[in-house]
């Protein structure tokens, strides 16, 4: 399964934020967007999974417009967690995992075995077990992000959009979610596509890398063909040094002393 976008341009009234935008994302791959401040990340990942209305261009799944799609045929293959997401404080956390398979549910049916199944494996999947029977007001930040991504696992989808999924986060429950996005990736095969802030991240853990400024791609590839030191400088001023090391996959950013 692929989902590609070829020749949007997206805009609010007559700002245009994203023009001339060509992307494909892969299941069994994790790929990031990165790029500056409104620079039109989010825009982007909204315009592929159908959130946000795009002026021209075309995005498919696999070769089908993705606006032929009926909503709960579309979330059965595609998952998506915004930046921003809430539920009622007294929320079980089970209950609210539940959720995640509506699409495969008429409304008036509760959850079969198969559902009960499915909740089981997103909640331990995600080290949300112990959870489940606490109301989601009593959950860390780090233990609710983990269980709204089992939310949408319970979609069963084949490529999960996560838009900054460690913001708000302590650096310690940033590497666990992102230790946890490359387990569903190698263990489950589902493709990952996310808006990252912190490149350190997206090298750890993305197979590709596409980079956006002023609402344009400006490169894609592979980590190590990305980031480079004319890149950081070209779309985020910045200096610094790529640094290769022996015995590692992907390069590290030495950036300048602030002085």
């Amino acid at each position: 399964m692929e989902i590609s976008a070829s020749n949007l341009e997206i805009g609010y009234g007559e700002y245009v934020a994203v023009q001339d935008m060509d992307i494909q994302v892969k299941k069994g791959e994790i790929t990031t967007i990165i790029g500056p401040n409104g620079s039109g990340k989010s825009t982007v990942l909204k315009a592929l999974t159908r959130l946000l209305k795009y002026r021209k261009g075309i995005v498919r799944l696999d070769s089908r417009d993705l606006l032929q799609f009926e909503a709960k045929e579309l979330a059965r293959r595609v998952g998506v967690l915004p930046q921003r997401h809430s539920a009622p404080p007294d929320f079980k956390v089970k209950d609210l995992v539940g959720y995640g398979r509506m699409p495969y549910q008429k409304w008036y049916s509760k959850n079969s075995a198969e559902d009960e199944k499915v909740i089981d494996w997103a909640l331990k999947v995600t080290g949300t077990w112990e959870l489940r029977e606490k109301s989601i007001n009593q959950c860390s930040g780090g233990e609710s992000q983990r269980v709204w991504i089992a939310t949408v696992l319970t979609q069963q989808p084949e490529i999960l959009f996560l838009d900054e999924p460690t913001t708000y986060l302590d650096i310690s429950h940033q590497l666990e979610t992102m230790r946890l996005v490359r387990r569903l990736n190698r263990e489950s095969g589902i493709g990952v596509v996310m808006v990252l802030h912190d490149l350190s991240q997206a090298l750890e853990v993305s197979d590709r890398i596409v980079v956006i400024k002023e609402g344009r791609k400006y490169s894609e590839g592979t980590p190590d063909e990305v980031i480079t030191s004319r890149m950081m400088k070209e779309v985020y001023d910045v200096d610094c040094e790529i640094l290769h090391i022996p015995g590692r996959k992907n390069p590290l950013i030495a950036y300048r002393e602030i002085s």
